[in-house]
């Protein structure tokens, strides 16, 4: 027993896989393009988003702690076809998200390697980002505590570390008399106008908060989750929005970033921070190396989530095949399927002509996918707070009303900005507006009809 015990994640462990999971550096820049007022927009986003689906996600985890999270949570709200569906739509956008990740990846390592023209060599990057992908996929066959191990790699020395950097020389240029980049006055902090841009800018930060509901896949893998759950979101919470606000502060301070620019702010950042203090060496090349140990080690949990997740929605309806489990009790198959699938997606993007070209392909691809399974997350969430009255649950929203109102809040959110993602922009192109509504058409048709062939196949097996 002793030996079970001790491969439970802890407060400790579960903090640093969702601080690592959540937490993206690469937001502070974007954020900065309107400039001081950004501290407010964080601050909103936390309270419209990452507050209410914290809550949420703190009192189902532990409420129903049991493997499989938010395909868990879905499925006694609302049966196995909306727990499938859910899953389906997180499983599939990863065909997507994680491509673009992994050519994300091999940007930060161009930089970490003072190797800027790689990233023009479209092939060189998706047989870099292949051979990463499928390292870390055979690591995580291992289990969850392989995640964590990483984790617990990647976040001192690709989270904390660039954080300190980041606030330490931010800090280090106010107390030097640099003089600011930008101005810090009430008026500038304040938003002076409500527009669609300033509105689609806010839904973009909401999701900057983004991941927290993947922590409800591992539940099973926690220790005393009743208690460890609220301590660890919370820790988390406060973590996180404190880099955001405090980050997006000293940057600000340093240098005036134009929206166009944001692909490549920190490292811009990190050249202004080398000249004003004639550093012995380059800042932007240590920070990129930061953000490549970062996202290495966050990449065998987002790797596991999605297939815990539809491994436990669809263990009654996907072939028996796919639903095996390896010796550390891994839905194997059904994470090399998706690696395989993710490879062929891979290698299709390196006929597209650049590398930004390609991300953006992927990202527009993968953006209402990760928006959909949400909805189904909190209409969960209101109707087992509505029937299931003989739950015991030792974290909670104490008021009913409150609890509605915070619900609504998030869900409000989440519809708003998945209507604002389908709004197109005035320069956008066909072909690049079109993946955004068809691919989540195309899914939602194909993840009914595996559903149905699989219900159908099972049905017909029983008689």
């Amino acid at each position: 027993m002793k030996s079970t015990e001790k491969k439970k994640l802890g407060v400790l462990g579960l903090s640093i896989i969702s601080i690592n999971t959540i937490l993206g550096l690469k937001n502070i820049p974007f954020a900065a393009t309107v400039g001081p007022s950004a501290i407010v927009f964080w601050i909103v986003a936390a309270f419209l988003f990452f507050i209410p689906i914290s809550l949420i996600v703190a009192e189902l985890s532990t409420t129903y702690p049991e493997q499989g999270g938010i395909s868990a949570w879905v499925n006694r709200a609302f049966g196995k076809k909306a727990s499938f569906l859910t899953t389906w739509f997180y499983w599939v956008a990863n065909f997507t998200y994680y491509p673009s990740l992994l050519l994300g990846i091999t940007i930060n390592i161009a930089y970490a390697i003072n190797q800027q023209q790689l990233i023009h060599n479209t092939w060189l990057t998706t047989i870099i980002s292949l051979t990463i992908f499928w390292v870390f996929t055979l690591l995580t066959l291992r289990g969850t505590q392989m995640s964590e191990k990483l984790a617990a790699i990647g976040t001192p020395l690709g989270v904390i570390a660039p954080v300190i950097l980041i606030f330490g020389f931010g800090l280090a240029s106010i107390l030097s008399g640099h003089h600011s980049a930008t101005e810090f006055t009430v008026r500038t902090i304040t938003p002076n106008n409500l527009s669609l841009d300033t509105v689609m800018f806010l839904s973009t930060l909401m999701f900057a908060f983004a991941g927290v509901e993947m922590l409800g896949t591992i539940a099973g893998d926690v220790k005393n989750p009743q208690k460890t759950f609220p301590k660890a979101i919370w820790y988390s919470s406060v973590i996180i929005g404190l880099v955001y606000i405090i980050g997006t502060i000293a940057f600000q301070f340093v240098i005036n970033i134009k929206p166009d620019q944001t692909a490549t702010a920190l490292y811009l950042f990190a050249d202004q921070v080398t000249k004003q203090f004639n550093l012995p060496f380059h800042l932007s090349q240590i920070l990129a190396i930061c953000f490549v140990v970062s996202t290495l080690g966050a990449l065998s949990f987002l790797i596991l989530n999605p297939n815990v997740m539809f491994y436990e929605s669809g263990k009654t309806v996907l072939p028996k095949v796919l639903t095996k489990t390896n010796k550390a009790n891994m839905p194997a198959n059904l994470i090399l399927l998706q690696a395989v699938g993710i490879s062929i997606i891979l290698l299709l993007s390196g006929f597209v002509p650049t590398i930004s070209k390609a991300l953006n392909m992927l990202i527009l691809m993968a953006t209402l996918a990760f928006f959909i399974p949400y909805i189904f997350l909190i209409c969960a969430y209101i109707k087992l707070r509505l029937t299931d009255h003989a739950a015991v649950r030792p974290f909670k929203i104490k008021n009913n009303k409150l609890a509605y109102f915070v619900s609504g809040i998030g869900l409000l959110s989440v519809i708003g900005t998945i209507v604002l993602t389908l709004i197109p922009a005035p320069d956008t192109t066909i072909s690049q507006y079109a993946p955004l509504v068809v691919g989540p058409i195309i899914f939602a048709i194909l993840g009914f009809w595996f559903y149905r062939i699989g219900t159908k196949e099972k049905r017909y097996n029983a008689s």
